[in-house]
């Protein structure tokens, strides 16, 4: 099929490609467990532990000496505040120690760090952990990722990440481990939406740095759309530009039925009211970061029937993954602070699935038997969402070894621009 002028021929090796701008966050909703009056009514209380049990499951309490797991998060900055990650991770090891037996029968202690999102801390805080003798370590969002992976690598202790677009973890194939595929969140929901619109031909609108620009220039969206069976129009836009009426012109002109949209949320804000101008009538997809507080309110009820990527179905109050979420922080995360929160969130599902990971482990517990361990895994369902599985050990996505999953959530926004709904996307038959 014909490519846009500003898509190069080049093609670079897997191993080589950075992907800066890979969807990796979700929305906080304003959904919470109500917790009940602390009163005598007997029925009401045995009706609740019934509830909880059938939520938590049966009592298997770990035993022995404890198998120390790393946790870091980024942590209190003058900027954000990110230390529910550490509180969710701690109440999910509580969960595991007393329902599904910890990790290969024995109690997990989580060793936390916070690393102030500098890349000094975050090397002290892996030295820390060194010291600590974890066995493994988790994480699951941080400015200064690189630098707390690089001196654990080094040292041989297995790393699970929630997510990352460092290169040199995601090609590693001894203690690296990724849960979301930065490609599978990059173009899942887009192409998902094409599938849903019955279109064959996509727009996409990139703030033009080189970051957003990085699998159009080394060849990885030709091949995953290729692969999709669509045809795209490569539609690039200055940073800062506030009003795009010409360009998204052309994604009218061009016959796009999704356009997809990346970029900073005062970059979306300006292509939406570009698409609204021109009257575009097709679906648009955006990237997470394109919807904030600034968005929905300069876009009042023009979000509705758009779709972002999600990595966790936050607020899904009929989804089992997020029941079971909080079930466990009402049980055991009583110092979380936000809940239904992205943050909190986050530290649960990576501290979870790394206990999923470890599941199998036996006899001496070691660095070196936890990689093989996660390595060994069998396919398990994914703690953050219904619909979704994980498994590491590199047969998710070969050219990534590290990847555990191509699997992704397509969510379609409501009218004032928080997710109403969640659809599971398996992006695996479509990747490279």
């Amino acid at each position: 099929m014909d490519r846009p002028e500003e898509v190069s021929g080049r093609r670079s090796r897997w191993r080589r490609l950075r992907i800066a701008l890979a969807v990796l966050s979700v929305f906080a909703l304003a959904a919470a467990a109500c917790g009940g009056d602390d009163d005598d009514d007997t029925s009401a209380s045995d009706t609740t532990a019934e509830g909880a049990e059938s939520l938590l499951g049966p009592e298997n309490v770990a035993s022995g000496e404890p198998i120390k797991v790393g946790m870091v998060s980024d942590g209190a900055t003058q900027a954000f505040d990110n230390t529910d990650e550490l509180r969710a991770a701690q109440a999910a090891a509580e969960y595991y120690n007393n329902h599904k037996g910890g990790i290969g029968g024995r109690p997990i202690e989580v060793v936390t760090c916070e690393t102030g999102a500098d890349p000094a801390g975050a090397t002290d805080c892996a030295n820390q952990l060194v010291e600590a003798e974890v066995v493994a370590v988790a994480l699951s969002q941080s400015a200064v990722a690189d630098s707390v992976w690089e001196p654990l690598h080094a040292a041989g202790i297995p790393t699970l990440f929630f997510q990352t677009s460092t290169e040199a973890m995601l090609a590693d194939t001894t203690d690296s481990f990724v849960m979301v595929n930065p490609l599978a969140t990059l173009y899942g929901t887009p192409i998902a939406a094409a599938e849903a619109e019955d279109t064959d031909k996509l727009a996409f609108v990139l703030i033009d740095v080189p970051q957003a620009l990085a699998t159009f220039e080394s060849g990885a969206a030709d091949e995953i759309l290729d692969n999709a069976g669509l045809e795209y129009e490569l539609i690039k836009v200055a940073p800062g530009t506030a009003d795009m009426t010409v360009q998204m012109q052309q994604v009218v002109d061009a016959g796009a039925g999704v356009v997809q949209i990346v970029g900073n949320d005062a970059f979306c804000i300006a292509a939406i009211q570009g698409l609204t101008a021109v009257g575009y009538d097709g679906a648009i997809t955006l990237i997470s970061q394109c919807v904030t507080d600034a968005t929905r309110e300069a876009l009042p009820g023009q979000l509705e029937g758009i779709s972002i990527t999600s990595t966790m179905a936050l607020g899904a109050e009929d989804d089992p993954a997020y029941q079971l979420y909080l079930e466990v922080m009402d049980t055991y995360g009583e110092d979380v602070e936000d809940v239904p929160n992205a943050a909190a969130m986050g530290g649960y599902t990576v501290m979870s699935s790394l206990a999923v990971a470890l599941q199998g482990i036996s006899g001496d517990v070691t660095p070196a038997t936890a990689a093989e361990t996660i390595k060994a895994m069998s396919e398990s369902d994914f703690p953050g969402a219904d619909g979704l599985t994980f498994q590491c050990g590199g047969t998710a996505f070969t050219p990534q070894p590290a990847v555990c999953s191509n699997g992704s959530l397509r969510a379609t926004l409501d009218a004032d621009g928080f997710p109403a709904s969640y659809e599971a996307v398996d992006s695996t038959d479509i990747l490279p």
